[in-house]
């Protein structure tokens, strides 16, 4: 390390230690100066190819502030057009109201003749009803008739019989006369006359009989037709009845027709004030746009001002570094010696593989070895990586990177898009089965790519050796950020073919072993050479604050209270703290045999039974907040969601409704030397400890650190105690790798379809605002749910030795190494 002990004159002050003093100050400070050379070469390169990098920055911004006058343009002919068709559409209602108001007078009108008409046919139907009286009387009439007709037949009869007797008679008076002779002669003539009457009266009767039976078929027809008549009356008056309901109904009509229209009169004349107003909005947005487009103008030069100004700044950085490069070889100073840091991490590195990687241990080594298309500030940041620039189509769907020309893999081989592509789909290759393959699930192809049923995906097109678009499946806004993020990193294509992993970060794994592993600088980073040379860092060191006290360590991070308690305050310690986006949790396997875990009641009462505020004060220091869901504070606020408050007597009280197995099996780590371990453990050991207060026994299984990360071994707890910190910032990127039932980092398995579709919604929601609201009603599920206890959200400090500058912790607990700068040796 760079904190060399000088040797002290012990002498009496001869000539000889005088001159060993003045040559030992002398090394010192050709050391000193050696080192200030080599910073000052690393700054200026660094300056240049920001420089270079901002230039390319301010080409993108010219190109994406011409499109925004071009849209601005667009919109104001927009709002012209629609200036003029609202104008259009204010006169059309002015028309409109004028001929609501022309119908409702014209339906007043049809109104009354509709009623008249339904009067008229109520008259119809009052004289079609007298016809039928006065049919149906004269109908009485005739059947009367009729009778008197029946009577006449009878007196023909009484008269048939007269004549048939008189007849009979007649014969017999013709007899008697012949038998009487001469004296009967007169008698003979009287009975012949007789007989003729008789003949006569007989066919007058059946001259009348005949007659009464035309007068009966008459009478018969009569009342056949009036019958007829009859119906066609009754017919005629159900049409009538029908004819006035369809009367009445065009009433109504009209009625309801006048009322709607006087609505209509109504709004349309609200709708012609409001129209009024929108001209006047409108004229104001023309006259807004037209200052816009004057503004945009105005940008558009001054960005074309700064790239000529960086372009002349570029220059002048090439001048700089031809002077300082010939300025440096000037001054005389003994070879530079190489610089190294020690630092540590505290616990085991899984793998070396970043698609591999779902720890943030392992994150903290992996993160200055690789690099992705693009690069995420300390803030959360997004800012050019191995892309120099990037740009959205206009489809909001596709993104199209331009990867730096010269920049190189580790190997040395340059940097294409041939290894993007290959990269990503390494990635998303069903085979690794990666924990990060979320990272690039929103593109086009990915999910048919990762069942096998594509041979390549199809939204990753090469456009030519630097240039790659992406296609996405949905509008995504964490997107960019995924792509900054060593788990979504480039490596070099033909090395993989060898099975080799290489990356392109500004240092190379060069050793690795159990206990620890060596970054070296790679001198031909596209960001320049990183300022210190080595970084030798142990892995899970014994006593981490008693070697870097001692000097072994020129830096390390303290996230816990016994490390800070020992390091903070010290003599020649610089200590700097901030809030981290992370989250510690006791998770359930919620797939679990025990029946307990399984009923969220139970969940909730465990959430009761913590004491999370002794956990912050006696493990972390205070170093931390308690937690009410999965989101730290950092990433959305949380203050409205409603958590579980500790309340042992009420966790108690719901236990006591579930007469159910109080064992639960919990996997702490195995006894290991490392801070981080020991942290979990004494986690564990307040959990057991407050869960046997309510009644809740706990059996302990003990695995690595590594194999607590396992699905498999997961699969056989009940509880779990891990944590999880945020990759890119972003809600979506925390919260899936968590809760989609689709991840392998899902270690409680929890699954909530309401959950995934609001997941599945907000990825695609580009207002921020209602985006956020989505993730809170996400949040608010899950903790309704209580798949996990949830315990703290971490705050984290850097500890380091003076004279170390750049030194900065990101938000998300990283630390840039390329970044950090040795300004001046320490004697010790």
């Amino acid at each position: 390390m760079f904190f060399k002990k000088v040797p002290k004159n012990k002498g009496t002050g001869t000539v000889q230690n005088d001159t060993a003093t003045r040559d030992n100050h002398s090394g010192a400070s050709d050391h000193r100066l050696s080192l200030m050379k080599h910073n000052q070469e690393c700054i200026v390169n660094r300056i240049s190819n920001k420089i270079e990098e901002a230039g390319h920055i301010s080409e993108s911004l010219i190109d994406m502030i011409g499109n925004i006058n071009r849209y601005v343009e667009f919109q104001v002919n927009s709002i012209e057009k629609v200036t003029g068709e609202v104008s259009s559409y204010s006169a059309l209602a002015q028309e409109v109201y004028a001929n609501t108001d022309n119908s409702r007078q014209i339906s007043a009108q049809t109104a009354q003749a509709a009623q008249e008409g339904s009067r008229a046919v109520e008259n119809s139907i009052r004289a079609m009803n007298e016809i039928e009286s006065s049919v149906e009387e004269t109908k009485q009439f005739i059947r009367d008739l009729s009778a008197k007709a029946d009577s006449i037949y009878e007196m023909l009869n009484v008269i048939k019989d007269i004549a048939n007797s008189t007849h009979l008679l007649s014969l017999n008076a013709s007899i008697e006369a012949a038998r009487a002779g001469e004296a009967g002669r007169g008698f003979a003539v009287v009975a012949q006359e007789v007989k003729k009457l008789a003949q006569h009266s007989v066919q007058s009767t059946e001259y009348i009989s005949k007659t009464v039976e035309e007068i009966n078929r008459y009478i018969q027809n009569t009342n056949s037709s009036m019958d007829r008549t009859i119906e066609r009356v009754k017919e005629g008056t159900v049409i009538a009845g029908d004819t006035r309901d369809t009367f009445m109904t065009i009433i109504d009509a009209i009625q309801h027709n006048n009322e709607i229209s006087e609505e209509i009169s109504t709004a349309i004349s609200q709708q012609t004030k409001s129209l009024e107003n929108v001209v006047l909005s409108i004229d104001e947005m023309s006259r807004t746009f037209d200052k816009l487009l004057s503004l945009v103008e105005t940008a558009s030069s001054g960005t074309q001002y700064t790239k000529t100004s960086l372009q002349s700044l570029h220059n002048v950085s090439k001048d700089l570094q031809s002077v300082t490069g010939r300025l440096l070889q000037v001054l005389d100073t003994k070879g530079y010696s190489a610089q190294t840091l020690r630092t540590c991490i505290p616990t085991k590195i899984a793998t070396y593989d970043p698609y591999l990687s779902c720890d943030f241990v392992t994150g903290l080594v992996l993160e200055n070895v690789h690099y992705g298309l693009l690069s995420i500030g300390n803030d959360g940041e997004v800012s050019p990586g191995i892309a120099k620039s990037w740009s959205l189509e206009d489809d909001n769907l596709t993104w199209v990177f331009n990867l730096r020309r010269g920049a190189k893999f580790h190997s040395g081989r340059e940097i294409t898009a041939r290894d993007v592509k290959k990269s990503f789909e390494r990635l998303l290759n069903p085979s690794l089965n990666s924990p990060s393959s979320w990272c690039l699930s929103y593109v086009e192809g990915a999910e048919e790519y990762m069942k096998g049923s594509a041979r390549e995906v199809i939204g990753i097109r090469i456009l030519d050796d630097y240039s790659i678009s992406i296609r996405l499946k949905f509008p995504y806004s964490g997107f960019l950020l995924n792509l900054g993020q060593y788990i979504c990193c480039i490596l070099d294509s033909q090395e993989l073919e060898k099975g080799n992993i290489v990356g392109c970060g500004p240092y190379r794994l060069t050793e690795t072993s159990d206990s620890q592993c060596i970054l070296t600088a790679h001198r031909e980073h596209f960001n320049g050479e990183p300022y210190v040379d080595r970084f030798h860092i142990d892995i899970a060191p014994r006593d981490t604050a008693a070697k870097f006290l001692s000097g072994g360590y020129d830096y390390i991070i303290v996230d816990n209270k016994e490390l800070m308690s020992r390091v903070k305050g010290k003599e020649g310690i610089s200590f700097k703290s901030r809030n981290i986006s992370g989250t510690y949790y006791v998770g359930f396997n919620l797939n679990s045999s025990n029946s307990m875990v399984r009923k969220p009641e139970v969940r909730k009462a465990l959430n009761m039974a913590v004491n999370k505020k002794r956990i912050i004060q006696d493990i972390f220091g205070g170093m931390a907040v308690g937690s009410v869901c999965p989101l730290p504070p950092s990433i959305l606020d949380n203050s409205d969601i409603k958590g579980y408050s500790y309340n042992p007597a009420l966790a108690a009280q719901m236990l006591r409704k579930h007469p159910i197995n109080r064992k639960l099996k919990i996997h702490l780590r195995k006894d290991e030397d490392s801070a981080l371990v020991k942290m979990f453990n004494r986690i564990g050991d307040y959990i057991i400890e407050d869960l046997e207060k309510v009644g809740i026994e706990c059996d302990v299984d003990r695995y690595t650190h590594a194999e607590t990360l396992r699905l498999e071994v997961l699969k056989k707890c009940d509880l779990y105690i891990s944590r999880w910190m945020a990759d890119t910032g972003d809600p979506d990127n925390f919260l899936q790798p968590l809760f989609h039932p689709e991840n392998v980092s899902n270690g409680t398995r929890y699954n909530n379809p309401a959950v995934n579709e609001k997941m599945a919604l907000a990825q695609g929601m580009v207002h921020p605002g209602k985006r956020a609201q989505l993730y809170h009603e996400i949040q608010q599920l899950i903790v309704d749910d209580a798949p996990w206890i949830f315990l703290i959200h971490p705050q984290w400090a850097v500890a380091a030795r003076k004279g170390l500058l750049g030194l900065n912790m990101s938000c998300l607990g990283l630390i840039k190494l390329e970044d950090i700068l040795i300004d001046k040796q320490t004697n010790q």
